[in-house]
């Protein structure tokens, strides 16, 4: 892991510390000491279920799947995340248990990470930190119930369509197989249902 300079942070990370939380750019500087950058290549994992989570790491570049595998190997994508999301098993990393789930990178990915020891020092810092990261996991909390009600709830049609609002490039940095998985799908059914879609 390496050291952050600011002119390679996107502008989202620093719009999210000095206008959403209102950072000085003191606060802003004694956060930004405490990140340290990692790269995920292309297929590699960032977590795998089973090590214990010791960071939080926010998406600087890229995009990554976190999902879960059962017992006769098959896969289960829970969501896809790029550039400005938090990536990482809060269970596992709350707890300092094993995680339940894999985070893979989908495309090369640059990381900004933060141990847990650390965040925690910098939380007595700046309380207000704690906020901000409150505030993301209860989002995250919404995010896995919404997910669960699709499933439920929606059709495959439906589910592809709400994909498509959230995400509209998705199909050029997503492999399709990835979002058939998703979708819970064959690959061939989501070309069929894309190409009829796009002819309406």
């Amino acid at each position: 892991m390496m050291e952050i300079y600011r002119s390679e942070l996107s502008q989202k990370f620093v719009e999210l510390f000095l206008e959403k939380m209102e950072f000085t750019e003191e606060e802003f500087s004694i956060t930004l000491s405490y990140f340290k950058r990692e790269y995920v290549p292309r297929k590699y994992f960032y977590l795998k279920a089973g090590q214990i989570s010791r960071q939080r790491a926010y998406i600087n570049k890229g995009s990554t799947r976190t999902f879960t595998s059962d017992e006769k190997g098959g896969e289960h994508i829970l969501f896809f995340a790029f550039e400005d999301w938090w990536v990482g098993d809060l269970e596992s990393y709350y707890n300092q248990q094993p995680a339940s789930v894999n985070v893979q990178a989908m495309e090369d990915c640059e990381l900004l990470v933060i141990s847990k020891t650390d965040l925690e020092n910098l939380w007595i810092q700046i309380p207000k930190l704690k906020k901000l990261f409150e505030q993301k996991e209860q989002r995250a909390s919404f995010a896995t119930m919404h997910r669960l009600q699709e499933v439920k709830s929606l059709s495959a049609e439906e589910r592809y369509q709400n994909l498509l609002n959230k995400f509209p490039q998705i199909f050029q940095r997503i492999p399709l197989q990835y979002i058939a998985m998703y979708l819970d799908i064959e690959p061939q059914s989501l070309s069929r249902m894309r190409k009829r879609l796009s002819g309406k």
